[in-house]
């Protein structure tokens, strides 16, 4: 099984060039709205090594992130409702991150995306089943893996690099001549006296962890050697013991990038010189170095290999070792515990608005349980003439923000319409929503669509072109706003707005400024003690709005539209 490794590093230059300019607005996308979230990014075998590197990526945006196995995170029986889940994969087809796929996306986080550098997977059949979830897929140019991970992990760690470029606080730049056709040849000085040994002590910092981690992963699962993975601080605090009483069997590798060079001196100074020691180092700093540190030990690998007779690419792999991979994890393993009178909907209502999976309290159950059927006894018997929705996060999920809702969402409002039953759309946006559903609604049921732009400020008729009307004078008190927030230089460097009739529309300049744009705007509105308006956030933008207007505004006219038309005059609100 497996291919030559020796082909296959051959093909990381050109593997790294694809993944520069591959299509990644989708991940950019997740990114920006998981930017104020942790997030806890997934993988297995190489894969996690490219979690590894998605994590640091992220804490680097100032948020808590952390690398997990699939096990773990079927282990996990907490809430993800306010944190993202990212999963990496190569194949897309091993029974572990499916099922951690599928346990993740009926635990509804926040934000959830899963990345598989191979089209047409399992994986992908099974992320069209939850529509909010965001999938991308990639043939890479190099053909799949062979038993190592190899250049399906250069493109997995590029992208991501590529795509935290535009959400990261800290600029970098990916250098398109980082990985060299002719690989690395600085790594290979005292090579032959290491190979003497079986141990490995490895030691890192910072920016080289995803390297760390992934020379552990591949002398194990080729069986070049045993590793032992420590940071140079961890390394101090009794690990260096076995040094001393394994000395004749043991050598050291320490990665460097800019910012472990001093620590990294030293510590190896010390070090006894009977042992043999290798540094893989790089001049970059960041998610550069990181990325030359990895590639790197691709070529390590191989070097390792060639001198001990094997073939990383091409491993003999036994009989039990097949059937350990293709062992799938028990359902009882991660059976939810339903409480005892509680059925599974109303469990998953009742998780939603608590956000709490560990209610153990007979009384607080009660009063939730009681609150749901309560809930659900009014709507079975209330007849409804009209629906208002909300648009964007209910008809249409971030990524579909520039499409306008899918056919399967059309298709019902269709059958809707076509009943009589009198719609409303409520949005912060503008014309651009008037623009999506006048392409995808026939227009025939126009008359029968009200819509709220800008938060419910300006409402009309689908069919009227006229409207939102943005040439009406701004009131007063949002065109004073404006002008303070012209006057405002701070405020101009990291956010721009838009004046219209009865609101004003900040976005950050970048997603990475996010955090600080919202505290000056919310400065500003404090200090100017400014009466008679309020803020709605949205993932992308905040609003400034009059005190009086709501997106609630639509109910009363998609009643009394509906009362016309002999339908029940009540509205469900869904969003």
């Amino acid at each position: 099984m497996g291919k030559p490794y020796a082909s296959e590093i051959r093909k990381l230059s050109t593997t790294y060039r694809w993944a520069l300019e591959a299509p990644i607005e989708s991940l950019r996308s997740f990114l920006e709205s998981s930017y104020d979230l942790p997030l806890l990014a997934v993988g297995s075998g190489g894969s996690l090594t490219a979690a590894h590197m998605a994590a640091l990526l992220h804490e680097k945006t100032g948020m808590v992130s952390k690398s997990i196995t699939p096990l773990e995170l079927l282990s996990n029986r907490t809430s993800f409702r306010k944190t993202s889940i990212l999963l990496l994969t190569a194949g897309g087809r091993n029974s572990d991150i499916l099922t951690s796929f599928k346990y993740a996306a009926t635990s509804e986080p926040r934000q959830l995306m899963a990345i598989c550098t191979r089209t047409k997977s399992p994986l992908s059949n099974l992320a069209k089943e939850f529509r909010y979830a965001r999938f991308l897929d990639f043939d890479v140019p190099s053909g799949k893996d062979g038993f190592l991970a190899t250049n399906s992990l250069v493109a997995l760690t590029t992208i991501l690099c590529r795509a935290y470029q535009d959400v990261g606080s800290a600029p970098f730049t990916l250098p398109s001549n980082l990985i060299p056709e002719e690989g690395f040849y600085d790594i290979f000085n005292n090579l032959n006296s290491f190979l003497e040994r079986k141990t490995w002590i490895v030691l890192y910092g910072g920016w080289s962890l995803p390297a760390a981690m992934d020379i552990e992963s591949k002398f194990t699962e080729a069986a070049l050697g045993q590793i032992q993975l420590a940071d140079y601080r961890n390394f101090a605090h009794g690990r260096h013991h076995w040094l001393a009483k394994h000395s004749e069997q043991t050598g050291v590798i320490y990665f460097t990038t800019p910012e472990e060079e001093e620590i990294a001196n030293r510590t190896i100074a010390p070090i006894p010189e009977s042992i043999p020691l290798i540094q893989i180092s790089t001049p970059y700093s960041g998610p550069v170095g990181a990325l030359e540190l990895l590639t790197k030990i691709f070529h390590f690998v191989k070097a390792v290999g060639d001198a001990k007779g094997i073939d990383p690419g091409r491993p003999s792999v036994p009989a039990f070792g097949r059937k350990i991979y293709h062992l799938s994890i028990p359902s009882e393993y991660i059976k939810e515990t339903i409480p005892q009178g509680l059925k599974k909907e109303e469990l998953t209502a009742i998780k939603r608005k608590t956000d709490n999976y560990h209610i153990t309290e007979k009384e607080v159950l009660d009063y939730w349980r009681t609150a749901y059927r309560t809930f659900l006894h009014k709507i079975e018997d209330t007849h409804f003439g009209s629906i208002v929705f909300d648009y964007d996060g209910t008809l249409c999920d971030p990524g579909e923000r520039f499409n306008g809702p899918p056919k399967v969402i059309v298709d019902e409002l269709v059958r809707l319409l076509r009943g009589n039953i009198i719609i409303g759309i409520a949005t912060g946006r503008g014309k651009s929503v008037r623009i999506q559903m006048q392409r995808l609604i026939p227009e025939e049921y126009w008359e029968k669509i009200v819509v709220g732009y800008y938060n419910g400020s300006d409402v009309a008729m689908l069919n009227d072109d006229l409207h939102p009307n943005k040439n009406a004078s701004p009131d007063p008190i949002l065109k004073e706003i404006s002008e303070i927030l012209y006057a405002n230089e701070l405020f101009k460097r990291v956010a721009t707005y838009e004046l219209r009739p009865k609101q004003i529309t900040v976005s950050p300049t970048k997603t990475s400024v996010w955090h600080k744009a919202r505290k000056i705007l919310f400065d500003i509105i404090s200090k100017n003690d400014l009466p008679g308006i309020q803020i709605i956030e949205s993932s992308h933008s905040i609003d400034i709005v009059l005190s009086d207007v709501s997106k609630r505004s639509l109910v009363s006219i998609v009643e009394e539209m509906a009362g016309y038309l002999n339908k029940p005059k009540c509205a469900l609100c869904i969003g």
